[in-house]
């Protein structure tokens, strides 16, 4: 997977348009990127919550963002 498409599905980490193993591989190259300028918090807290979600049983909690 070229940079290009890993950073469109790490953008958009929540279609179904891409396999859990396309977005791992987006999430294993921006990591490996030398910067991250072009990632904005938003998409790097959505990327931490779909990893989240895909690790543990996560209960809803009162005030967390879903």
């Amino acid at each position: 997977m070229n940079i290009g498409k890993a950073c469109a599905v790490f953008l958009n980490i929540e279609s179904d348009k891409y396999t859990v193993e396309e977005k791992g591989e987006a999430i294993m190259n921006v990591l490996g990127m030398p910067t991250h300028n072009g990632i904005n918090k938003d998409a790097m807290l959505k990327v931490i919550k779909y990893m989240l979600y895909l690790a543990f049983d996560v209960p809803t909690q009162k005030g967390c963002a879903e």
